[in-house]
């Protein structure tokens, strides 16, 4: 099967992890032949050298969705190399990649906002970003729409998108933890050395308003009250970002490392003592996997994608309610039994989910029975 991956359209957070895992993955699949459409944001993350003759890697500079300009250079690009290569099959594993192929195009789905209206989310942005996220769900629409077949994560993502999309052919394949999770390398430490009695709570994330990030501000008041000092919240958003969302004095009391290579997020693990997700919308977060595979317990959002992943290996709250959100940091925290049953909890769940080479294996599967 001669095969197209089109990452070029990504542009950070969970997307990037599954792409490049695919990628990684397909090194097992030898009788097939890869063209990766990417730009540097996953490119610098893949070690070429390690990949064999049947790959062959091209650039683009930035991304299709980034303006009419940027979209239709990156169409002509698109055409072109489909000529060139003539692949059976196009997957685009982080969305619809902005692109109607000639071959048959297998695109993932994971913009949550489209089929989760009932999400908090909406009631606290402004009449403006309600509008965005209509404009942006009919433009979306169109192209998802153009799609030979979808895949999704959890199956009541799959039951929304094929009501929202009315399309038949949408396949739940799991995400799962990279296999980087599996032998981690080690490297070197992100964070200073710990104060006494000090406990961290890891946001591996991305930054987006609906990660619901500046909750923490509202927490880190409520713990300072009560004259509880010790609580560090582990962001890796950009610097910049992180300077214009958060207030200089909340400073002291969150470590922001920036952006993390995938290959290094399971040594930052390691370092913190809770995985934390205020997020108000999720199709399914890598995040909750991860966490089951390091043996950190689970705090998150109150919210019916959260539950589907994490079932009994979570302690639940309501993500705009920063009192409850501290409390419940603070009686986990006081509780070593229930972290332990946390953990066992996770593992016991993450022990149904695929490997990462199940899952490379599964999208090859779709890509076949596209082609047929």
């Amino acid at each position: 099967m001669k095969l197209i991956i089109n990452a070029s359209a990504i542009y950070k957070g969970g997307a990037e992890q599954v792409a490049i895992s695919f990628i990684n993955e397909c090194r097992d699949f030898s009788d097939n032949e890869y063209h990766i459409l990417l730009r540097d944001n996953i490119g610098v993350q893949l070690e070429k050298e390690i990949f064999p003759d049947n790959f062959k890697f091209y650039y683009l500079k930035k991304r299709p969705g980034l303006g009419i300009s940027n979209y239709i250079k990156a169409i002509r690009w698109f055409d072109k190399l489909e000529k060139q290569i003539e692949p059976d099959c196009v997957i685009s594993t982080g969305g619809h990649g902005y692109w109607r192929p000639k071959a048959p195009l297998v695109s993932g789905f994971n913009i949550p906002h489209y089929i989760y209206p009932e999400s908090p989310f909406f009631k606290i942005i402004s009449f403006k970003e309600n509008l965005y996220w209509k404009m942006k769900k009919s433009i979306d629409y169109y192209f998802y729409n153009r799609a030979d077949t979808l895949f999704v994560q959890t199956e009541d993502v799959s039951l929304r998108l094929q009501k929202w999309i009315k399309k038949s052919s949408v396949y739940t394949i799991s995400n799962t933890v990279s296999s980087n999770f599996q032998n981690p390398e080690i490297f070197e430490n992100k964070l200073p050395e710990k104060e006494k009695n000090e406990i961290r709570s890891l946001t591996l994330s991305s930054y987006y308003p609906h990660k619901n990030l500046e909750i923490i501000e509202d927490i880190i008041d409520i713990l300072l009250n009560k004259n509880i000092h010790n609580y560090k919240f582990v962001l890796t958003i950009p610097h910049d970002v992180f300077k214009e969302k958060f207030k200089p004095k909340y400073y002291p009391y969150i470590y922001n490392v920036g952006p993390v290579p995938v290959k290094e997020c399971p040594s930052l693990y390691r370092e913190c003592d809770f995985m934390f997700l205020p997020t108000l919308l999720e199709c399914f977060s890598a995040s909750y996997a991860e966490a089951m595979a390091m043996q950190k317990p689970i705090l998150t959002s109150n919210l019916g994608f959260a539950r589907t992943v994490c079932k009994d290996a979570a302690v639940y709250f309501d993500p705009l309610n920063a009192n409850q959100i501290a409390e419940k940091l603070l009686w986990l925290s006081e509780n070593e039994e229930i972290q332990n049953d946390l953990i066992t909890n996770g593992l016991t769940i993450l022990s149904d989910f695929k490997t990462a080479k199940d899952r490379a294996e599964q999208f090859l599967d779709i890509c076949r029975e596209a082609i047929t």
